[in-house]
């Protein structure tokens, strides 16, 4: 051990790795040590994948600190310093295997130069794993302090396992570390709103690798430092990884960021590789993480539709924090989501990073990449368009994540996320329903109901200081309290008049001491919760088994050379994979016959009879919506794109025109693809004025457009079914308005009775109100207890 001197130095940063105060004893000394350099023959091989960034070796090492060095005993402490050293290294990264501190040592780690450090690290960085890996300390020659109590020696251990050279200064020590120039920082304004999303994506490094990935959630709402990340990031064990957060520009044009946080040590809870499955991997840290890191745990969906946009946050090239989005056409391949970002790009360094959809909740896992780094010009790749693959949440859970992230086994599609201070909002979002649906409560009369409405809510600081539920049952929004009772946490209130043929709208919103207001939808009060209760009256349906008529095949603006529609019982057909782009049956139950594009089929062709060249286009017949309130239009669809020479860019369109045919308005524009059938609904006054001329169009299409990555050539497959108009009674918007004086009285009751009588004509769009097709006595029922309750 050599002697040294001490000297008056500048104050110097603190590198915190869950840091606990203090400041080396001997930094601010001249220190004359001799340098541990690693046998470079030693070398780690961890066997990356190739979208892993790669910014450092790593060397196998031996040393003991406690019986390496000569201690320097002052005052009944022994500290043990040693110097490491491996040439040309931006910076030295260490993994202790056998970590273990007494309740009043401490340890630091510096550069030679002592200009930052890393540390205290004491007893409470003690894992129960002995293993402690370290973020990288400057330059090429580091400094390890260990100091111990001399009552303390015993039960102290400290033991380089191994040695990480960086070669990329990931850290920025010596040079500006934003790499990549054609994606957007998080702090530009397409970062706004999306401020909890940033928080909740971190840096991770693997020994001498690099990926991104994402704090998260779970329905305990209970904080439990859980890490979504890709399968093909893990290398080595897991309890060796650093966690770093909030490397990211306080600025748009910033070009570094502080790495000032981090976490050591995590243990994989599950996973599934990148040929088998959604190549994903649940890791949980060894430490909690301390709330002035602000961590945000994202929430998750795993809803299973194509979600309508991507926006991507991720570490590309080990770089500060960036945002990728307009990833508008996400359709499915399989175990992953596939798309193309407009803006931005996802290449190694981004791996295992989060994609959300547009309800901000996690869909997705970073996967499949850009690995390409154009040498000697890295930034190539920028000028390219190309499809990332990201593991599908949904597929995911089945595989692991059920047991970790909803461990309350609460049965959700999703949830929001939580941030350390802040609110969190679970709920179960309501579907259509029937009278005889549990959710619906009846009394002494069974046609009318109440409807319990119940969220799980939590405040992370400060308290609740109030639950509302705003509801709209036709005529405008309603606010109403939610009450706590029963279970802790649990707020409910219920909402009475509910009848059949209503549509409910509804939100929920809550409020702490500290004025953070959450919203159910987290978007609300422009996205709302939806549904229908009861079975509306029909104004047409159709299941294309045996009525087809007055459904059009073709229109001049048709080119397809294949996969024209027609009415079929649908084969099944495969791409060459044997993923299902058509499919085996139709979507309604017991049914035979749908409109499909091209149902041609050849063994081994995934392609034979799909849709190529141009448009195919169905067209409904022409109704007479004039003297209806509103109406509601439903049916299935099949259509996927997602594959072949340009999948996911063609577009599926349905409009829908008020004056015959001559001008037609969007209802779905979409190249996401599903290969399963979906069911879409529409309230059409939302989108067109309702006329007596309304008809509907279907395209599906292969084309190639100029000044794109180049579409056409992808396998396009596209069904139809279960083709159904519903409307609302009463022409007033006030149900039970049979007379439409806006009001529903005893006028109405007077007219529904000479109805009935055959003194009026019937008008089953205003009077039939249970919606069985028939005008009688039960909707005469329905109108008095109306009236009663209002």
């Amino acid at each position: 051990m050599g002697m040294f001197i001490l000297l008056i130095l500048l104050i110097s940063s603190t590198f915190a790795q869950i840091s606990h105060g203090e400041r080396p004893l001997y930094y601010d000394a001249e220190l004359r040590l001799d340098y541990i350099e690693p046998d470079l023959t030693n070398s780690i091989d961890r066997g990356f994948a190739p979208m892993v960034f790669q910014f450092g070796d790593e060397y196998s090492m031996d040393v003991n600190i406690l019986e390496e060095v000569e201690p320097i005993i002052e005052q009944g402490t022994y500290t043990y310093l040693i110097g490491f050293k491996s040439q040309g290294a931006f910076g030295i990264g260490f993994i202790f295997d056998d970590f273990y501190l007494s309740e009043n040592s401490s340890l630091f780690i510096y550069d030679r130069d002592q200009t930052m450090f890393l540390g205290s690290f004491t007893y409470q960085n003690n894992k129960e794993t002995n293993i402690l890996p370290t973020s990288i300390t400057k330059g090429d020659h580091v400094i390890i302090e260990l100091n111990i109590p001399e009552d303390e020696l015993d039960i102290t251990r400290l033991h380089v396992g191994s040695l990480i050279h960086d070669y990329e200064d990931i850290m920025g020590y010596f040079s500006e570390s934003d790499r990549e120039d054609c994606n957007i920082n998080v702090a530009c304004p397409e970062g706004e709103g999306f401020e909890n999303q940033i928080n909740g994506t971190i840096r991770v490094t693997m020994g001498g690798g690099l990926c991104s990935g994402s704090v998260v959630n779970n329905t305990a709402n209970d904080r439990t430092p859980y890490v979504l990340f890709a399968e093909h990031c893990v290398s080595g064990a897991t309890s060796g990884y650093v966690f770093h957060f909030n490397y990211q520009s306080s600025t748009c044009s910033g070009t570094s960021g502080p790495l000032s946080e981090s976490v050591s040590g995590s243990n994989l809870l599950a996973s599934s590789s990148l040929n088998s499955g959604p190549d994903f991997a649940l890791l949980e840290m060894t430490s909690n993480i301390p709330d002035s890191y602000d961590p945000f745990y994202v929430g998750w969906s795993k809803v299973s539709s194509a979600p309508l946009d991507a926006v991507g946050i991720h570490h590309p090239g080990a770089g500060i924090k960036k945002i990728s989005q307009e990833g508008t056409n996400v359709g499915a391949n399989g175990y992953f989501w596939e798309f193309q970002y407009n803006d931005g790009r996802v290449i190694p360094g981004s791996s295992g990073s989060p994609f959300f959809d547009e309800n901000k909740r996690q869909v997705g896992i970073c996967s499949y990449i850009y690995t390409n780094y154009c040498d000697p010009s890295p930034d190539c790749y920028c000028d390219q368009q190309y499809t990332h693959g990201y593991g599908r949440f949904d597929l995911a859970w089945d595989l692991g994540l059920s047991t970790y992230l909803d461990p309350l086994n609460m049965g959700v599609d999703g949830i929001d996320g939580i941030s350390i201070s802040g609110l969190s909002i679970i709920h179960s979002p309501y579907d259509d329903m029937s009278f005889d649906d549990p959710a619906i409560i009846t009394g002494v009369d069974d046609n009318i109901g109440s409807i319990n409405f119940a969220a799980n809510v939590t405040a992370y600081t400060g308290v609740i200081e109030a639950v509302e539920l705003y509801y709209n049952l036709g005529d405008d929004f309603v606010q109403q309290e939610m009450v706590e009772e029963g279970l802790p946490g649990v707020y409910s209130t219920i909402v009475g008049g509910i009848y059949n043929g209503m549509i409910i709208e509804y939100y929920i919103q809550a409020v702490n001491s500290e004025g953070i207001v959450q919203t159910f939808p987290s978007t609300a009060p422009d996205n709302t919760v939806i549904f229908i209760v009861g079975d509306l009256p029909d104004l047409y349906t159709n299941n294309f088994e045996s009525n087809v008529d007055g459904w059009e095949i073709g229109s001049s603006s048709d080119l397809a050379t294949a996969g024209i529609w027609e009415l079929a019982e649908p084969v099944a057909t495969y791409d060459d994979d044997g993923n299902l782009v058509q499919p085996g049956e139709d979507s309604t139950e017991d049914g035979t016959n749908c409109f499909i594009t091209g149902n041609g089929f050849e063994e081994g062709n995934g392609g034979f009879d799909d849709v190529d060249g141009g448009h195919t286009t169905l067209t409904s017949p022409i109704f007479n919506f004039l003297e209806i309130d509103e109406v509601v239009l439903t049916y299935w669809r099949w259509y996927t794109n997602n594959v072949g020479d340009n999948g996911n860019n063609d577009i599926w369109s349905v409009t829908v025109s008020s004056d015959g045919g001559a001008t037609w308005e969007d209802l779905e524009n979409t190249s996401s693809s599903s290969t399963t059938w979906d069911k879409k609904r529409f309230i059409l006054s939302h989108y067109i004025e309702l006329t007596d001329n309304m008809q509907f169009r279907f395209i599906a299409e292969d084309i190639s457009y100029s000044g794109d990555a180049g579409s056409g050539g992808s396998l396009v497959e596209a069904a139809l079914d279960d083709f159904t108009l519903e409307y609302l009674a009463g022409n007033s918007g006030v149900f039970g308005d049979v007379n439409n004086d806006d009001s529903a009285d005893v006028l109405d009751v007077v007219l529904i009775i000479n109805m009935i009588l055959g003194l009026e004509s019937s008008n089953y769009a205003t009077a039939d109100l249970n919606g069985d097709n028939q005008i009688n006595v039960q909707d005469i029922i329905i109108l008095i207890n109306v009236i009663l309750t209002n």
